[in-house]
């Protein structure tokens, strides 16, 4: 029973001295506050740009054009040329060598003629390096300066759930911002679209090239037969009869070839077309008006916190202190 009398009145004498020394406490709080917004004074203003998007998924349908093309021996079915990248995957890409190497070229300034990689190389104040040649491969040390630069400016965060890709910049400048966010989508569509026609760009590629030399071997063939014709109308004999009847079976095979090649050409480009794939952007990246950071509210809060913790723990332990250097000095 005296213990819980002695706690409550210690607990009671904790408070009197608090709301006796309240005034300190708040002007402690208060300086800490103003040194919270000194700090975020002196730290470096960023902008934050984001751009969203999403993936349109092709389904397969049969349609009129698919029976009409079976009727004529093109198969327009399901199957797939090109290889499907999750969008899981899609930080990884920009992350890769490849990506970051093409968004440094980048002019994010057209007025001064200025790429992302002076930009980072004059803020930044990166000092290059003399190095060997490396492979295309591999990175470069002076690259990998501006490579841990970007991995801090951009981020880019997939809604598994709703199938959004969202990709943000943060850099100083409110400008660059957003036009850094633009070109990381655009690239990493680019570099998706690539991937995914790949296969079926080099089969179009490579029937539109056989479609041509055919091409030219059914010209060929067909003056052939039209100069025998020209020069033998009049003749009848054997020997002519067999040449002609020679030269309009070659031209036959040649036109039936000409022919289902135009058809493997044409079924190329569905594919290709099927093949590509489709993004909606939902959001476009803006200039930002408001700085991302710092947060000056934020630094407020926590420094204001801490300097009613220090005050109050200031107050309850001033006397104690006072005691322990007295017995001290007394000694």
């Amino acid at each position: 029973m005296n213990t819980n009398s002695n706690d409550e009145i210690d607990l009671i004498d904790l408070l009197k001295k608090l709301y006796n020394s309240r005034k300190l406490i708040v002007y402690i709080t208060i300086i800490f506050s103003i040194m919270g917004i000194a700090f975020a004074l002196l730290l470096p203003v960023k902008y934050n740009s984001t751009t969203i998007f999403i993936t349109q998924i092709q389904e397969t349908r049969s349609s009129s054009l698919s029976g009409v093309a079976s009727l004529v021996g093109i198969n327009l079915g399901s199957s797939s040329f090109g290889g499907e990248i999750p969008a899981t995957m899609y930080p990884q890409i920009v992350q890769s060598v490849k990506f970051k190497r093409l968004l440094l070229n980048k002019v994010i300034d057209d007025k001064n003629n200025l790429t992302l990689e002076n930009y980072i190389k004059n803020h930044y104040s990166i000092k290059e390096v003399e190095e060997q040649n490396t492979s295309d491969l591999g990175m470069t040390l002076n690259e990998e300066q501006y490579f841990n630069i970007l991995t801090e400016i951009l981020n880019v965060s997939v809604n598994q759930k709703d199938g959004f890709i969202s990709i943000s910049s943060e850099i100083p400048n409110a400008e660059y911002s957003a036009k850094v966010a633009k070109f990381s989508r655009e690239l990493l569509q680019n570099i998706i679209i690539e991937n995914k026609i790949e296969t079926a760009r080099q089969n179009l590629i490579f029937s539109e090239a056989q479609l041509i030399e055919k091409k030219k071997e059914f010209d060929e063939i067909y003056s052939k037969l039209a100069f025998f014709s020209d020069s033998n109308l009049n003749s009848v004999n054997s020997f002519v009869l067999n040449e002609k009847n020679k030269l309009e079976s070659e031209f036959q095979i040649i036109s039936a070839v000409v022919e289902e090649i135009s058809k493997q050409v044409e079924q190329a480009k569905l594919q290709l077309k099927k093949d590509t794939p489709v993004f909606s952007t939902i959001q476009e990246a803006v200039i930002p008006i408001k700085k991302s950071s710092p947060k000056t509210y934020v630094f407020i809060i926590i420094f204001g916190f801490l300097g009613f913790i220090f005050s109050s723990f200031f107050v309850l332990v001033k006397d104690s202190l006072k005691n322990i250097l007295f017995e001290i000095k007394n000694n």
